[in-house]
C-alpha cells in the first residue's frame, strides 16, 4: 500500500540483548517546509523513554530515532486535551544511514493540511498492537499495516478535534492505532489527490469510534515551536540518540 509508508511503526528501543524494543504503536511522519517530522500522541511518549524512543525503518531492520523532541508544555501534564496530546520529533536525514528514510514522510505545504470538516471521508493507516508479530529468536519482524475507512461525524467541543466512526464494522480502530495517520483521497482530473487530514488521537474497538486531531492545528504548532520558537517558548526540549541496530 503506497500511503502506507507514511504510517511509522513507532518504537521504544530498549538495553535488553534479546528484547530489544516494545512496540508503542503508530506514528505519522511528514515533510513540511523543507524538515522532517514524525507525529505520535504524547500519551504514546509516556510509554516509553526519552533518548530510546524511535520509528523503524528499512523494512524493520533499524530504528532511528529522532534529533530534537517537541512537547507542547500545558497547565496540566497529566490531563492534556485531546488538541494537544500530540509530540513533534524533528530527524534530520543526512545524519542517518537508511538510504529509503526520505520516503516515509508525506509531503505537505502550508496550504496543503486540510482542516477536517463533518462528513468528509477518511483512510486511516496504522499498526494494531494484536497484528504485529515479532519473533527475536528466529530475527523475524513481521510489520503490519491494516487500513480504515472511516467518516468524520461532529465536531468535539476541544479545538480541532473531531470525532469518527469506522463505515465497515470489521475495520481496526483498537490499541495501536493513536498516532496514526489520517488521509483524505479525492479523484481530482481523472486521477486521486491524498490530502492529510490529521491523526489519531484516540479510539475504541468496541465503539468503532474515534477522535483524531485536525492536520491544520498540527501544523500551526509546527510553524509555532519548530520555526518561531524564541528561549520563553513554552515548549519542552530533548535531544535524542541517532541509530539502532534491531
Amino acid at each position: 500500500m503506497h500511503l502506507g509508508r507514511y504510517a511509522q511503526r513507532f518504537v521504544n528501543c530498549t538495553d535488553d540483548e534479546v528484547y530489544q524494543f516494545q512496540h508503542l504503536g503508530s506514528a505519522t511522519g511528514v515533510r513540511y517546509r523543507g524538515r522532517y517530522f514524525v507525529i505520535s500522541t504524547d500519551h504514546q511518549r509516556k510509554l516509553g523513554k526519552v533518548g530510546q524512543l524511535g520509528v523503524m525503518c528499512d523494512s524493520g531492520q533499524s530504528v532511528i530515532t529522532p534529533s530534537l523532541i517537541r512537547i507542547v508544555e500545558t497547565a496540566d501534564q497529566d490531563e492534556r486535551e485531546d488538541n494537544l496530546d500530540f509530540v513533534i520529533y524533528e530527524f534530520e536525514p543526512a545524519k542517518y544511514s537508511s538510504p529509503t528514510l526520505t520516503s516515509q514522510f508525506f509531503e505537505v505545504s502550508q496550504n496543503s493540511g486540510v482542516a477536517a470538516s463533518v462528513g468528509k471521508i477518511a483512510l486511516i493507516l496504522g499498526y494494531p498492537t494484536r497484528l504485529q508479530n515479532v519473533d527475536y529468536y528466529m530475527g523475524e519482524v513481521d510489520l503490519l499495516v491494516v487500513s480504515s475507512f472511516v467518516e468524520l461525524v461532529e465536531k468535539t467541543t476541544t479545538e480541532d478535534v473531531y470525532v469518527f466512526r469506522t463505515v465497515a464494522e470489521d475495520r481496526f480502530i483498537e490499541e495501536g492505532m493513536s498516532g496514526s495517520p489520517v488521509f483524505e483521497v479525492v479523484r481530482d482530473n481523472g486521477g486521486f489527490r491524498v490530502k492529510w487530514l490529521g491523526i489519531v488521537v484516540r479510539g475504541g474497538k468496541q465503539s468503532q469510534c474515534g477522535r483524531i486531531i485536525s492536520a491544520d492545528f498540527i501544523l500551526r504548532q509546527i510553524d509555532r515551536v519548530a520555526f518561531r520558537q524564541t528561549a520563553s517558548s513554552s515548549v519542552g526540549l530533548c535531544r535524542a540518540r541517532s541509530e539502532w541496530q534491531v
